[in-house]
C-alpha cells in the first residue's frame, strides 16, 4: 500500500472531526463542504488489506459518522417542528382574518 492511503485515511478522519464541530454549530454547508473533501481523500484509499492503524482510523470514521447522523437528524426534527408550527400559526392566521370579517 502506498504512502498516500494511509495519509488519505487520516486525512478523512480529520475531515471528518472538523464535520463534526461544524454541525454541532448547525453549519451544514460546512458540513457539506468538508464531506466532499472527505469522500476525495476516501477514494484515494485503494481496496486491499488493512493495517491495524487503518482499521482503527475506519472504526473511528464510522463512530464519528454515527454521531453526524445523529446531529443531522436533531436539526431535521427540530426543523420539521418550526414548519410544523409556522404552518399552525399561518392557518391560525387565515381562520382569524375570515372570522373577522
Amino acid at each position: 500500500m502506498s504512502e498516500a492511503a494511509p495519509a488519505a485515511l487520516e486525512r478523512a478522519l480529520q475531515l471528518t472531526i472538523d464535520m463534526l464541530d461544524a454541525a454541532a454549530g448547525s453549519n451544514w454547508d460546512r458540513v457539506s463542504q468538508l464531506d466532499a473533501e472527505r469522500e476525495r481523500q476516501l477514494r484515494q484509499h485503494r481496496a486491499g488489506p488493512l493495517s491495524e492503524n487503518d482499521r482503527q482510523i475506519v472504526a473511528a470514521l464510522r463512530r464519528h459518522n454515527q454521531t453526524l447522523l445523529a446531529h443531522a437528524e436533531a436539526a431535521r426534527a427540530t426543523v420539521k417542528q418550526q414548519l410544523d408550527q409556522h404552518h399552525y400559526n399561518h392557518r391560525a392566521l387565515r381562520s382569524y382574518i375570515s372570522s373577522s370579517r
